[in-house]
């Protein structure tokens, strides 16, 4: 009899995965990839597209070719919750799935709670990006809500678009904290400078606290106007964990192991923004993890199957950054350390594509 093995989001990992089994397959299994889209869209190229540099079909990937070409089955649903006694997963129009692994990789959310009714835009779910940014871009005074490497580089890409199109008005941008905030004095104030060289007004250490349909108003009791609100500040977790009452952190992301599996069920597996690791609680939420995840994740599926020991997943101590700043140039970020030339978005770009590639 053949187990089945359900793949519930596709995100850097399980490309991987899927990818991986068309090359050595883990066995007298069933594979299942459950996910909203018939595409996956990368965000690493997300900037790119902002601007103008790459076309819809350069930064997606045809799922259904993908899970084909490798032997997966594609499910297009959205996965509502799990019932892990019962080996169960449900998907929001009631479909119930069996079955005897299963593995989470399906990112994350952005938009909190209070602000989900109103007027915002985001970039998750990433298959309505191109839609949403589409027509932020070309509104004249958009705003970005969030000083992240995300809110940088889309506020600096938006506003490229609009200076290369000659579209009046500029790009808005408010953090709560400081932007760029996790990384140096040095390099926050180096993309502050970028961002306000390329025509972004910066609002720092301020928090929306309302939103209306053409302002905001933050903490400070400002009220910065705009005529589109994109919303990329830090990653809250999907519900599906809570609504089965799976042990997750304060964002509502659930806690995995060093072996990429859930704490009470060793037929559980999770990588991506998606997850905690236990022993590293503050790892950013970023695909260049995820990326490291993917044969891990493999390989521990193989493993389990065959009842072996399980590998670890230790973090890279460094990863390497690179974010697009607009006309073809990158900031390179790599510890300390930063540069910020052509030749780094050359490098950005060979990387982003090359990892495109793989999966087309």
């Amino acid at each position: 009899m053949r187990l089945r093995l359900i793949l519930v989001g596709a995100g850097h990992a399980h490309l991987e995965v899927i990818r991986l089994n068309s090359v050595m397959p883990l066995g007298n299994i069933e594979i299942y990839l459950i996910s909203p889209s018939d595409y996956q869209y990368y965000s690493g190229m997300f900037s790119g597209y902002t601007e103008g540099l790459y076309d819809e079909d350069d930064i997606r990937i045809n799922l259904r070719e993908l899970t084909n070409k490798c032997g997966v089955n594609f499910i297009k649903k959205s996965a509502s919750r799990v019932f892990p006694e019962r080996k169960k997963l449900f998907c929001e129009d009631g479909a119930v799935y069996p079955f005897d692994l299963i593995s989470f990789d399906l990112g994350s959310k952005s938009i909190p709670p209070e602000f989900v009714h109103s007027q915002v835009c985001s970039v998750k779910p990433n298959f309505q990006f191109v839609e949403q940014i589409n027509e932020i871009r070309e509104s004249s005074t958009p705003l970005v809500v969030g000083g992240g490497a995300a809110g940088c580089e889309l506020a600096l890409s938006i506003q490229a678009y609009k200076n290369n199109r000659e579209i009046k008005g500029d790009v808005r941008i408010v953090t709560a904290d400081k932007v760029l905030s996790s990384s140096s004095n040095k390099t926050s104030g180096k993309i502050k400078s970028l961002l306000e060289r390329s025509g972004v007004q910066v609002w720092e250490n301020e928090r929306v606290s309302d939103i209306y349909d053409d302002y905001i108003e933050t903490s400070f009791n400002n009220h910065i106007h705009h005529s589109g609100l994109l919303w990329l500040g830090g990653p809250i977790g999907e519900p599906i964990f809570q609504l089965s009452n799976l042990a997750v952190d304060e964002k509502g992301f659930a806690f995995i192991t060093d072996a990429l599996q859930f704490e009470k069920y060793s037929f559980m597996f999770g990588a991506g923004d998606c997850v905690t690791l236990r022993s590293y609680p503050n790892l950013d939420k970023s695909g260049v993890y995820a990326v490291r995840q993917g044969p891990i994740l493999f390989e521990n599926l193989h493993r389990y199957i065959n009842n072996q020991p399980l590998q670890s997943y230790e973090p890279q101590k460094k990863a390497l950054y690179i974010l697009s700043t607009g006309g073809e140039k990158g900031l390179l970020l790599y510890g300390k350390f930063s540069h910020h030339s052509h030749q780094a978005w050359k490098l950005k770009n060979k990387i982003d594509t090359n990892f495109m590639k793989k999966y087309k």
